[in-house]
């Protein structure tokens, strides 16, 4: 959905969820007694998570049943529609993901993958909402390699893309201000690294620590009000599955924090001079509000 959806996308996003919902079902019931562990404690802990964005939802969707509404106002009570909506649905995404993986039942997919246009696209999405939804208090910066390859990994593309955008939705959520750095490094021929970096915040650097660095029990992460916990467990558990692996880096004083992601490379192949330099132009640095 984009920023202004219609009637049909509205239908199209509700059908997509009850189909998530049932099969997140089937998954419980295939294994009755794992299935309703599981089902206890994801319920506790993102029932917050799935209520916010369903309140407002229903919140807008209520006022445009006002028949004194400007053009302008009916175009952002939609656009926060649609944006919930896929909130929502991200939400379920991830419940679903983390399920399967648990109980062993989720397939993934092997591609070639080009790591830059994955990061390219989570950018380009994040940079695109928060002029609707932070306004210019949070800034997001993207830095690739400035050279004329494009890196191929092996990897299921559609959770690749999830694990990378899970990290930078949660680094903007935690931060109210300040810079979020998405950024690719080449530190050897088979070997590339995708971070996010943000400023320290003290409920996720905890969280981040517990689940990436392994210093608490196995049941440590889920006990939260939000879905951070859930976030991180699947990013590091998708990570490993796809072959790769999650670390994470902290300032000191914990002013910073880096969240890693190590991948295989599976090729580096080189793309056309001329189309490189156009993209490279932009590729070391961009702000997240530009007048272009």
């Amino acid at each position: 959905m984009n920023g202004n959806p219609t009637y049909d996308e509205l239908i199209a996003a509700n059908k997509k969820l009850q189909q998530k919902v049932e099969r997140l079902e089937e998954v419980y019931q295939s294994d009755y007694n794992n299935g309703m562990r599981i089902r206890s404690r994801f319920l506790s802990n993102v029932s917050h998570e799935i209520r916010t964005p369903m309140n407002a939802i229903l919140g807008f969707s209520s006022l445009l049943q006002n028949d004194g509404l400007t053009q302008n106002e009916k175009e952002e009570y939609l656009f926060y529609i649609s944006h919930n909506s896929q909130a929502l649905l991200k939400v379920m995404d991830n419940i679903i993901d983390l399920t399967l993986l648990e109980t062993e039942n989720l397939k993934l997919n092997q591609e070639q993958v080009s790591i830059q246009d994955l990061i390219a696209q989570v950018y380009e999405y994040h940079n695109r909402e928060m002029a609707r939804t932070t306004g210019e208090r949070v800034a997001i910066l993207m830095s690739m390699p400035n050279n004329n390859s494009r890196i191929i990994v092996y990897a299921d593309a559609y959770r690749l893309k999830r694990v990378m955008d899970n990290l930078v939705s949660c680094a903007l959520k935690h931060q109210k201000k300040g810079v979020v750095e998405l950024k690719l490094e080449i530190p050897e021929n088979n070997r590339v690294v995708f971070s996010v970096t943000c400023e320290g915040n003290t409920q996720l650097i905890r969280r981040a620590k517990t689940i990436f660095e392994n210093n608490g029990s196995d049941d440590d992460w889920h006990n939260q009000l939000d879905n951070t916990g859930v976030v991180y467990k699947l990013t590091r558990d998708l990570t490993e599955a796809m072959g790769g692996t999650v670390c994470l880096n902290s300032s000191e004083d914990d002013e910073k924090v880096d969240i890693m992601i190590d991948f295989p490379v599976h090729s580096i192949e080189q793309k056309d001079i001329n189309r490189a330099k156009l993209h490279d132009k932009g590729s070391k640095e961009i702000p997240a509000f530009n007048s272009n």
